[in-house]
Parts: structure tokens; C-alpha cells; sequence
């Protein structure tokens, strides 16, 4: 049986495929293998992200009950193993009903992103997760929205819900996590510095564990796996200078 973490988002642009990218990436730095699921089949972002626009099997084929879901996992040159979905205007209407049955098929970690909101679409994937994770960035708007798909998937009860703080600056101008506690009633499991390495590894289709070892973000990635896979974590000696070096 796999074990399915939903990413999920109530607000679209607060990071949440980008977070997917780096969450898989570090799990493997931690020797925990896992398979990312792009499930947003209406706007996929995964593939292009790790600079793989076309593949030739994807998401899309799997509900359509055309492929088994274990071939169609895509290897990317880091390592990190893709279920990606169609970019073709052609592939839109897909329903995500069944997906639950599919990741059974998976006897792995997975991750899978899912579409922002609150559609049906995102119901399927919150329904097919045994923990869900929800990103969201320290700004009202985004908190908000937050609240309303940790609503959803209490209503589906789901037990294992969690919070992420994406893109955070530490200002004035900010929501504390106390305040976002409080709002969202749902404990925060980490927060992701707002780093400018996440944009350069971006634009390379490379995770920020791989290029910026030492950044902030990358930090704050393996805090958050250790706490998932509740395993001890001491940053590098040095980090100061280790980041300077990194340079």
C-alpha cells in the first residue's frame, strides 16, 4: 500500500509544485525514495518545471485506463521519479475519480501535487492521501484560502493535515505563525524561507538540494524531512562560510 502525501493549496502562485520538486528531491538526500504525481492535468507544471515539456507516456493515459500506472514513471536525469501529466490542450478532460485505485498500484512514497482550490479534482487527491499538506504563504489572502481546503479535507476526515509556510521573509509585513495557527486550527509542520536560489535552480530544472546545498531553503527542506521521517537533523558546521563558498 503507497503512502500518499497530498499537496494541496487553497490559492494558487504560493509555491506549491515548486515545494513538491524540493520536498521529493530532499527525501532522496534523506535515502527515502519517493514517486511525484503531477496530478494538475488542467494546467501540469511538474514536467516543465524539470525541463521534460513532452514525455510519451503521462497521467492523462493512466485514468483513461490505457497504462498500468507503474509504467508510466519518468526517470529524470537528478534521479527523481516523475508521474507527469499531458501539456496537450487535447489531454484536458480527465477526471482524477479514480486515482485512489491507481496509487494502490504504487507500493511507494508519493507525492502528489494537486491543482489549487477546492474542485472535484482536488476532493480525488485530498480522498486518495493519507496525510495532507497544506502550502501556503504568510499573507492573508493565501491564509484564508488555506482554511477553506483544511476544511475540505476535515470534511473528507482526514486526520494527518499539516502546514507549510512557503516564501517566508521574516518582516513586519508578514503573518507569524502564531497568527496562522490560530487561523488555519491546524499545527504548522515547517516553514520555507523565501530564497532567491529557489528561482535560479528553478530556471536550471534543477532542485535547490542540488544546487544550493547550503541556501536557506535547502535548510529548511531537510528540517521538514527529518521531521517527517522523525530522524534527527544537525545543519552543517561552517554554514556561514559553507554558503559563501557555494558562491
Amino acid at each position: 500500500m503507497s503512502n500518499v502525501i497530498a499537496v494541496v493549496s487553497g490559492k494558487g502562485g504560493v509555491g506549491k509544485t515548486t515545494f513538491s520538486i524540493n520536498l521529493a528531491a530532499t527525501l532522496n538526500e534523506f535515502g527515502q525514495e519517493s514517486i511525484i504525481v503531477d496530478a494538475d492535468v488542467s494546467n501540469p507544471n511538474i514536467g516543465l518545471k524539470l525541463g521534460i515539456p513532452r514525455v510519451t507516456l503521462s497521467l492523462q493515459e493512466v485514468l483513461k485506463g490505457e497504462v498500468k500506472i507503474t509504467h508510466s514513471v519518468f526517470i529524470h536525469p537528478t534521479g527523481l521519479r516523475i508521474i507527469p501529466s499531458s501539456v496537450s490542450m487535447d489531454e484536458l478532460d480527465c477526471s482524477l475519480s479514480e486515482l485512489k485505485n491507481h496509487l494502490e498500484e504504487l507500493n511507494e512514497l508519493v507525492i502528489v501535487d494537486s491543482p489549487p482550490g477546492l474542485g472535484e479534482d482536488v476532493q480525488s487527491i485530498i480522498d486518495a492521501s493519507d496525510s495532507v499538506l497544506v502550502i501556503t504563504n504568510p499573507d492573508h489572502a493565501a491564509v484564508i484560502d488555506a482554511v477553506k481546503v483544511i476544511k475540505l479535507a476535515k470534511d473528507l476526515r482526514k486526520n494527518n493535515i499539516y502546514v507549510v509556510i512557503n516564501r517566508v521573509n521574516n518582516d513586519v509585513y508578514e503573518l507569524t505563525p502564531d497568527e496562522i495557527e490560530l487561523m488555519c486550527e491546524t499545527p504548522i509542520i515547517s516553514k520555507i524561507s523565501e530564497d532567491s536560489n529557489i528561482r535560479r535552480s528553478s530556471f536550471e530544472n534543477i532542485p535547490i538540494i542540488y544546487r544550493n546545498p547550503y541556501s536557506h531553503a535547502s535548510i529548511d527542506y531537510q528540517y521538514l524531512v527529518s521531521r517527517l521521517l522523525r530522524q534527527e537533523y544537525e545543519p552543517p558546521n561552517l554554514l556561514f562560510i559553507r554558503r559563501l563558498l557555494n558562491r
